[in-house]
């Protein structure tokens, strides 16, 4: 296992994969809730009974409460999130999905937030997905859980910092509706070919003056 080549890099607002992410702190007094996440995580359990342990994927939602970098030197960054996630360990208790499909999660009963040596709070930058909460006013502590879409996001930064051999990696190209138009048959020249002009005698106006000014 390599070691960092410097102290771990604290922040509290990172951009990954085309979303802006906060941290809970930092979310607090915003208009925008940028702070939400969920994670599908395999995990192993054993049944009573059963010796062979059974594999299944669950569901975490939580809150991101610091944005860590890793600095690897030429090996590169790795951002990690420390969450605190809902407690999922016993089925539909404080994470439901109602009759319309949507999952409601209890966001005061939190574990794997750090606190315990055998917490598991962080997860790789990269795994996450944005979500946001919408607290329900006629249920105290329940949430409704909203996936995000990643912004039209382009970053300048990374691609500058790229060689010339990857540019086309990050080049993207407008969108034109999935139609036969390319982009240069998008041009519409100023000028009509499909009638005839008109031609102006430019020095008439000239001869019948005689060359004199107009007087004011």
């Amino acid at each position: 296992c390599i070691k960092p080549v410097r102290d771990n890099q604290s922040r509290s607002s990172d951009t990954i994969n085309g979303h802006i992410f906060h941290t809970k702190s930092y979310d607090e007094g915003r208009s925008v809730q940028c702070s939400g996440v969920t994670l599908v995580a395999q995990t192993s359990s054993k049944s009573a009974g059963n010796n062979n342990p059974m594999v299944e994927n669950k569901t975490y939602y939580g809150a991101i409460t610091e944005i860590l970098e890793l600095d690897y030197k030429h090996k590169g960054n790795i951002a990690l999130f420390k969450c605190e996630w809902v407690d999922n360990r016993v089925q539909d208790k404080w994470i439901k999905v109602d009759k319309l499909g949507t999952t409601n999660v209890n966001l005061k009963h939190l574990f794997n937030t750090g606190s315990k040596l055998s917490d598991e709070p962080f997860i790789l930058a990269s795994q996450a997905v944005q979500v946001y909460y919408v607290e329900d006013p006629s249920d105290n502590g329940w949430s409704a859980v909203i996936e995000t879409k990643p912004r039209d996001f382009y970053d300048m930064a990374k691609v500058q910092t790229e060689s010339s051999d990857h540019e086309s990696e990050h080049v993207q190209c407008p969108d034109f509706g999935g139609s036969n138009i390319t982009p240069d048959q998008t041009y519409v020249s100023p000028v009509r070919s499909d009638i005839d002009g008109i031609i102006v005698n430019a020095t008439e106006k000239r001869k019948k003056n005689n060359g004199k000014r107009k007087r004011k």
